[in-house]
C-alpha cells in the first residue's frame, strides 16, 4: 500500500509546473498574475522551473498555497521533467514565443 501511495504522490508532484504551462499557459499565466508575480513573462524553455521561480518570486501570500519547501522540490522535479520535453519547448518557444504573464487593469 505504501508504494501505491508514494507512486501516486511522486507522479502528481513530478513536473507540476512543467504540466501546467506546457498544457495550459493562459491558466499558468492567470495563476502568477493572481499571485502579484513580480514575473513579466515565462520562457517556454524550462517553463516548469521558471514557473516555480515565479511563484515564490512574489508577495507573500496567506491562506492556503505551496510552502517554499514544496515549491522548490518542485522545481527540482520539474526541471528534470523540462529536460525531458526540451525539443518540443524549444519548437514552442521558437514558433509562439514567451508566455506574458497580464496582469488586469483595476
Amino acid at each position: 500500500m505504501k508504494q501505491w501511495i508514494a507512486a501516486f504522490l511522486i507522479t502528481t508532484l513530478t513536473g507540476c509546473g512543467t504540466i501546467i504551462t506546457i498544457y495550459n499557459p493562459p491558466k499558468a499565466s492567470d495563476n502568477l498574475a493572481g499571485w502579484h508575480s513580480y514575473c513579466s513573462q515565462i520562457p517556454r524553455v524550462y517553463s516548469g522551473f521558471a514557473y516555480g521561480y515565479c511563484t515564490l518570486n512574489a508577495p507573500e501570500r496567506y491562506g492556503v498555497h505551496d510552502s517554499a519547501p514544496i515549491a522548490a522540490a518542485d522545481m527540482l522535479l520539474s526541471g528534470i521533467t523540462d529536460t525531458l520535453v526540451l525539443p518540443y519547448t524549444i519548437y514552442q518557444q521558437n514558433e509562439l514565443g514567451v508566455v506574458p504573464v497580464k496582469r488586469n487593469q483595476r
